[in-house]
Parts: C-alpha cells; structure tokens; sequence
C-alpha cells in the first residue's frame, strides 16, 4: 500500500487517499503526537479495509509527517 495524496482539512485533520482503496477519503486526527483515524468517505461493501489495512494507513501517514516515532509508542489496549 502506498500513500498517494495528503492534504489539511478543517479543525486541524488530514485528509488522505491510498493506492489499495482510491475511492476512499480517509480523513486522520491528531492525538498524543500522532495521526490516527477518525473516519473514511467512500466506503463500499466491495472493498472494506480490515484492521491491518487500517495500521499500515496510520504507520504511512505518520512516516510521511515525521511523526512514526510518536506512532510506534502509543499505548495498546
């Protein structure tokens, strides 16, 4: 999986689009450092991401912020 585009959105989110699910807005917020995700527009019932697909879109955009450090020391519950 790549990430194609990102953008700021409003309220301090990130809007991001990946090469997997193109048809997809995902759209990130920040939270103790780094970007998680709050939401997706797009979604079809042909093509849902599962939880890794979900992990590897935060670990890309986080990479790509410079923000990875932050994401691989968040807390796991």
């Amino acid at each position: 999986m790549k990430l194609v585009n990102w953008s700021y959105a409003k309220r301090y989110n990130i809007k991001a689009i990946f090469d997997e699910f193109p048809h997809v807005v995902v759209l990130f917020r920040q939270i103790g450092g780094y970007y998680f995700i709050f939401s997706m527009k797009g979604l079809t019932k042909e093509h849902i991401p599962e939880r890794k697909d979900y992990v590897k879109m935060e670990y890309l955009l986080n990479k790509d912020l410079g923000l990875l450090d932050a994401y691989k020391l968040r807390k796991y519950k």
